[in-house]
Parts: structure tokens; sequence; C-alpha cells
């Protein structure tokens, strides 16, 4: 016999009451109380350290028990606990549980939401793919672009010559290539809607049609295999996901641009581009060595501009401010280049550019 407090589950009042256990029958005696039960239709609280355990009733009334003896005569009239409480007390157990818990969030991470990502891309409707990619070019040509001062002889040959290109395996990738005048300096890049943006800064750099070509087969190659959106559902993360997943895209079109001018692709998308560049070049007999030499200078301006930029920063904190004139001059310097960021190495792109054109000869 031990004592317990019953609540009746109608109000707050406590009333005392003696708890006694017998053949698997659980009596409650109390003023006025006269309960008995199975110990098979009542249900039982975790045991947990200073904390009373809870008998609950059918009728939705409760007994809270602090008597350590309870434990006794549970396990005197065969109540055992499930096999999940006694893991939760065995120290190992639930250490492993917590490492398998973290262990499943890093997998879903790593593979699962790329996973997820790219289903959610591969099948978003065409419409709202070209609303993103709208969004990203308005954004971007209010930001950091500017009209083209290219001349329009040159913008058209490049346009002619790379329409010109047959693009691997058959494909027919649908795009539409623009020139912007920058303040990254050169660069190129492909938005969501099908647009492919050259810079006049980066023509100029290459000097050389070929090398032109080969960054736009890349950038074709990331529209090809949509990067961007891939890249993009990433990282938004899964609430966005699931709300394109159920047709709610309205998440998507408010937060997309912003996010979409800090995305840099994956080492991986990079190769994917540059290979795609390889086999577009390839397929149209055109040498990959002018690309390498691109790639090279486009890696020594990066290095160039980021030095200065050092320097500038360096000069600002010895002398303290600088004059308007001189700022107005550093803000219209274009930044360093971005292009290598977190992707392979341009050592590592430009070999592999030389190599696959010894390859083919």
């Amino acid at each position: 016999m031990i004592d317990a407090i019953y609540f009746d589950g109608q109000s707050s009042r406590r009333q005392p009451v003696t708890l006694i256990m017998h053949k698997r029958v659980v009596a409650m005696r109390g003023e006025g109380i006269k309960q008995s039960h199975r110990l098979s239709r009542l249900r039982l609280s975790e045991r947990l350290e200073h904390v009373p355990r809870i008998l609950y009733m059918p009728d939705g009334g409760s007994v809270h028990v602090s008597d350590p003896r309870l434990d006794k005569m549970l396990a005197a009239n065969g109540y055992r606990e499930s096999r999940v409480v006694g893991w939760q007390r065995n120290w190992m157990l639930s250490l492993l549980a917590l490492v398998a818990v973290v262990a499943l969030l890093l997998s879903g991470y790593q593979w699962g939401l790329p996973w997820v990502a790219d289903q959610v891309a591969l099948h978003m409707p065409a419409a709202l793919e070209k609303k993103i990619g709208d969004g990203q070019l308005k954004l971007l040509d209010k930001s950091v672009m500017a009209p083209s001062e290219l001349d329009p002889v040159v913008q058209a040959r490049l346009q002619r010559l790379f329409a010109d290109l047959k693009q691997p395996r058959g494909e027919k990738t649908d795009y539409r290539l623009e020139f912007r005048r920058s303040h990254i300096g050169p660069n190129a890049f492909a938005v969501p809607n099908g647009v492919i943006v050259m810079t006049d800064e980066l023509v100029k750099l290459a000097e050389n049609d070929q090398a032109v070509l080969g960054v736009l087969g890349h950038e074709l190659g990331h529209l090809q295999r949509r990067h961007s959106l891939r890249r993009l559902m990433q990282a938004l993360g899964v609430s966005v996901l699931l709300n394109v997943w159920v047709g709610d895209a309205s998440s998507v079109v408010a937060t997309v641009p912003t996010v979409l001018l800090d995305q840099k692709y994956s080492r991986d998308f990079e190769r994917e581009a540059d290979q795609y560049a390889i086999d577009m070049m390839q397929t149209n007999g055109i040498p990959l060595e002018p690309m390498a030499v691109l790639f090279e200078r486009m890696e020594k301006y990066a290095s160039r501009n980021g030095e200065a930029s050092h320097r500038h920063e360096q000069d600002a904190k010895g002398e303290g401010r600088r004059s308007k004139s001189r700022k107005d001059e550093e803000e219209e310097e274009p930044e360093p280049l971005d292009y290598f960021s977190s992707h392979p190495s341009g050592g590592e792109r430009v070999a592999k550019l030389r190599a696959a054109d010894r390859a083919k000869k």
C-alpha cells in the first residue's frame, strides 16, 4: 500500500488516496473514492528522477505517485517498461541514438537535399522558371550592369558564330545571348530564363572569338544542366522546396533574385559545364587553347585586382580618410573577378582544356 494524489480530471482538486496492487489489479481508496482497474488498462508516464509518476485512468482521472516503491509494485504485477524507455536509460544506447540522428541529418543535407532540389528543379514549370530569371536579370541591371558599349558589329558577329555552332549530342538547348557593360569586370553567366549574359570586359580581355565561344559553351552547359535552378533550390532550403513541390511558388519568386546574386555553383557543376564546353568545341572542330589562354588571363586579372583592392584598404587605414574624388575613382574600378571562387582551381581547368586538345589530335 502506498500513498498518492488523485485528480478526477474534472477539477484541480487534490484528493489523497492509497493504492494497492494485486494480481495486476490496481485498487484506489480515499474519502468518497473507491475504484479498481486492471493494470493493462492504465497508461503510465515514464520514470523520471525527482518527478512523480502518473497513472492515467480510463475515465480521464489520474493518480500522481512519488513513492519509489511503485516500481517494485509494478514489477511484482508483471508490468514491463517498453524497449524505448529501456534504451533511454542506457547511456550507451542513447549516445548511439544521438550519433545516428546527427548522421541522418548530415546525410540528408549532403545527399537528400540536393536530390530533392534536383527533382524540384527538373519539374519546375517553365513560366515560373522564366519569372525567376527575369527577376534576377532585372535586379542585376539595376545593381551591377549597364547597357553594352561593345561595337554592334562585334556583338552581331559573336551572336552569329555561336548560333552556328552545333550543340553536343544533338541537344537543342534554348538560349538568348545578351551583352552588358559591368562593374564586376570580365564575366559571363546564365540565368534561369535562358539568357546568357556576357560582359564587354570579357570580350575585350579575350581578344579571340574562339575563346569567347568556349566561355559561351560553358554557360550553355549551365543552362542545359539547369545548374542555376538546382543550386538555387539547395540554397533556399527545405521549406521553400516543399512550397514549390505543392504548388505555392510565391515564396520562391519573392526570395529568389537576391539569393541568385550571391549564388556560386559547386565544383561538380563547374566541372560539368567545363566538360560541356569541351564537348561543344570539339563537336565543331574548334581548338580549346584560346579558351585556356583566356582562363589564364582571367585568373591573372582577378589576382591583380585583388592585390590592388588590398592595397587600397591598407592605404585607407593609414590615411584615415580619402578625398571624395579619390573615392569616386576607386568605386568606378571593377571589382576582382570571382569566376574561379569556390570552383576547381584555374590551373586544373586550364590543364583539362589543354589535355582535351592533345587527346583530340
